[in-house]
């Protein structure tokens, strides 16, 4: 499975404009997970790779929840 990185605008103050990075994960990986939309994550950086993780098992607000 691959993954793409996005940098995207998030806004603009004065002249200086802010952005935000987004890891786009396919549907298959979120499954597997047992992920849902909205859950919060710990992310860690060790040995230079990226780890993302459920944080402590708790489920957040989902995107169906709102």
């Amino acid at each position: 499975m691959n993954a793409k990185l996005q940098k995207q605008l998030a806004y603009k103050y004065k002249d200086k404009q802010h952005f935000k990075h987004v890891i786009v994960v396919p549907d298959e990986a979120i499954n597997e997970l047992g992920w849902k939309g909205g859950q919060e994550l710990e992310v860690n950086v060790k040995n230079g790779r990226l780890i993302v993780e459920a944080k402590n098992g708790i489920e957040g607000k989902t995107e169906h929840d709102t």
